[in-house]
C-alpha cells in the first residue's frame, strides 16, 4: 500500500513566478539525483495562494511510496534544496516559511 508525504513552503512577496519555476526545477534535479526506485513518484508543483488579502508563490512536494522513511528522506532533501537556494539568493527566513510535513 503506498503512503503519500505532503509538505508545503510558502514565499511571501518576495519570489516572481519565474523563480519559482527555476527553484522548482532545481529541486526535481536534486531529486532525481537520489535515483529512488520507480516506484516512488515525486511531485513538485507551484502554489498560489492568499491569506486576509495577503497573498504568495509557493511550492508543495509530495511524494508517493511504500517506505514511509525513504519519502522521508526524499522530502528533507527537497527541502534542503529549497533552503540553500533561499539561501544563496539571499531570501531572508521572513520571505518564506515551511509547512509541517505531513504522511498520509
Amino acid at each position: 500500500m503506498s503512503k503519500i508525504g505532503c509538505r508545503e513552503v510558502y514565499f511571501i512577496n518576495a519570489m516572481q513566478s519565474r523563480q519559482v519555476d527555476f527553484l522548482i526545477e532545481k529541486v526535481k534535479e536534486a531529486v532525481k539525483e537520489m535515483r529512488f526506485p520507480p516506484e516512488y513518484d515525486i511531485r513538485i508543483y507551484k502554489n498560489v495562494f492568499s491569506c486576509c488579502g495577503i497573498g504568495g508563490l509557493g511550492v508543495i512536494v509530495e511524494v508517493v511510496g511504500p517506505e514511509e522513511e525513504k519519502i522521508k528522506a526524499i522530502d528533507l532533501r527537497a527541502i534542503s534544496r529549497i533552503l540553500e537556494f533561499c539561501e544563496k539568493e539571499g531570501y531572508e527566513v521572513g520571505h518564506h516559511s515551511l509547512g509541517q510535513y505531513e504522511s498520509v
